[in-house]
């Protein structure tokens, strides 16, 4: 048996294709191109939108002609910015010490369990 490749050929294809689009069809197109011309917008007439090239930005390599790019500096920042010592940060490495991670019942999620009590997590005890 031969496969028959339409090329879109069928009926209701190519009277889709033929069909021309309507008053309102063409007046709510004209709204909207006036609408997006509005906002700023560069409009062709079928309502598409006009891409326009962007500026080229200095690239960050070793060449002759380009300046240095200011970076910031590095900081010992926690994400809120609030800075913390090194006596807190040791402080809070000893009360980790004494707990673990241990699934939660044997299903999916993981729990903080008390080293003390890391035997029996997820028993009924």
């Amino acid at each position: 048996m031969a496969i028959i490749y339409t090329n879109n050929s069928s009926g209701a294809i190519r009277r889709l294709r033929a069909k021309k689009p309507t008053k309102s069809y063409q007046l709510a197109l004209q709204k909207h191109i006036k609408w997006l011309k509005s906002k700023g917008f560069n409009v062709n007439d079928n309502g598409k939108i006009i891409l326009t090239k962007r500026k080229q930005v200095m690239s960050l390599g070793n060449s002759n002609d380009s300046k240095p790019v200011n970076q910031p500096e590095p900081s010992n920042y926690m994400g809120n910015g609030k800075q913390i010592s090194w006596k807190e940060k040791q402080e809070r490495l000893e009360i980790s010490k004494q707990y673990s991670i241990a699934p939660a019942y044997n299903k999916g999620p993981y729990m903080v369990v008390a080293k003390e009590d890391l035997k029996t997590a997820g028993r009924k005890v």
